[in-house]
This record gives structure tokens, C-alpha cells and sequence, in this order.
């Protein structure tokens, strides 16, 4: 028993430790993919109407520079095609002029970003820039998370993307070398620091520490009296 407390002991210990060098090391803290279900607009973000949030459903422009920025409704062969279920207006780069480069301007204490990524293709990257410099978000570089990078237009193709950073976002920047870069429901907020995340995360290993050694308590001794 004690040898498995030890593991146990050890085991918390790495798992927090590499999650702080993550926190301390990395410009991007983590990239993930997964939001909430919409009817209309295939995903939003889970961040969706926290204080503090702000979501640009794309039903106008939130004021995008350099490039023109289209924005459609449904699928137009050869030009942009509506992420997957989203039957609302999205934004389309790369639909009117290639290559194109359309920038999002922020100002707030953000360092979240999430959108939902039509039809992922390996032409579409989004640079976040933040006071650590510019960050590169595309199937190269989060190659398990961006797929399949295809320009699938079906069920698989779209994901809602959540990037977290470890200092304020003051820009987005959408590039396309081909036709196009679709995304919708584009939501900033600002979310616990990763440090944070490590400390809740020990909590959570801690209770459940806890957990098993009062379970080790109640079952040992009923192990001996059969």
C-alpha cells in the first residue's frame, strides 16, 4: 500500500510540474478543438455568453482590415462554403482575392479566442498576436487537432476551435492562399491562466488522493474480516 500512495504521490506531483513548464514556457498555452451545439450556426464556443465575452456572430463586419472579408450565407461552388450545419452568415477569406490577409483589431484583457473553422484546409491559418509576438495556428502546427485538412464539407470537416494564451490578444489575423478560409461565431473572452488550470488540476487529483485512501481504509479492513 504504501509503495501505491507513493506512485500516487508521484504521479500528482509530475502531472502539475508539467503543466506550470507548459504555463511557463509556451506562447500559446493550449489549442483544442470541441464547442456547443447550435441548431442554426453548427457550434459556438462554450465561452458563449460568460461576463466578460464577447461572440461576433458574423451577421455584420466586426471591423476587419487589410483584405476584403465576404460574408455569405450557404455554399457557393468553387468560391466558400458554410461551415457544417451553420445555416446563419459567416465571414469568408479568401473568397474575392487571393492570397488575402484580414486583420481583427482587439482591445480587452483577452486571452482566449474561439471560432468555429469551416471545412478546415491546409491553406487556412490564423496568426494570433498577443505581447509575446505572432502565433501560428494551422494544420501544420496543431496537425491532431486540425483535421482532417482536406476541405471536407461534411460533419468532419468543421471544428469549433478554442485557443488559449498566456497574455492579452490584441490581434487576429485570417490568411488563405486558396479559396477560402471559412469561419463563424468568433468568440474572445478572458479565461483562468494556465497556472490556474495546474492548480485546479492539483485539486482535483488531490480530492481524489483522498478519495482513494479513505476507500483503501473502509475496504481493507473488511478484506480481513472474511
Amino acid at each position: 500500500m504504501k509503495n501505491v500512495n507513493a506512485s500516487l504521490k508521484l504521479a500528482i506531483v509530475a502531472s502539475v510540474g508539467l503543466l506550470m513548464a507548459t504555463a511557463a514556457d509556451a506562447a500559446i498555452v493550449n489549442v483544442t478543438s470541441g464547442g456547443v451545439a447550435d441548431a442554426t450556426a453548427g457550434q459556438t464556443s462554450v465561452f458563449a455568453g460568460a461576463a466578460g465575452a464577447v461572440t461576433y456572430d458574423m451577421s455584420s463586419d466586426p471591423g476587419f482590415t487589410g483584405s476584403n472579408v465576404v460574408f455569405a450565407t450557404g455554399t457557393d461552388p468553387g468560391l466558400n462554403a458554410a461551415p457544417y450545419g451553420d445555416s446563419t452568415q459567416y465571414a469568408s477569406v479568401g473568397t474575392s482575392v487571393i492570397p488575402a490577409n484580414s486583420a481583427l483589431n482587439l482591445s480587452g484583457n483577452y486571452n482566449y479566442v474561439g471560432l468555429y473553422w469551416g471545412s478546415v484546409d491546409t491553406y487556412n491559418t490564423l496568426i494570433v498576436t498577443d505581447a509575446t509576438g505572432n502565433h501560428v495556428v494551422n494544420a501544420a502546427t496543431y496537425s491532431s487537432i486540425l483535421t482532417p485538412a482536406i476541405g471536407d464539407q461534411g460533419p468532419n470537416g468543421s471544428l469549433y476551435i478554442n485557443i488559449f494564451t498566456d497574455s492579452a490578444i490584441t490581434k487576429l489575423t485570417f490568411l488563405s492562399d486558396q479559396r477560402a478560409f471559412e469561419f463563424d461565431n468568433l468568440t474572445v473572452a478572458a479565461v483562468p491562466e494556465a497556472s490556474t488550470w495546474a492548480m485546479m488540476i492539483l485539486g482535483f487529483l488531490g480530492l481524489g488522493f483522498i478519495g482513494y485512501r479513505r476507500s483503501s481504509r473502509v475496504s481493507g479492513p473488511a478484506f480481513r474480516l472474511v
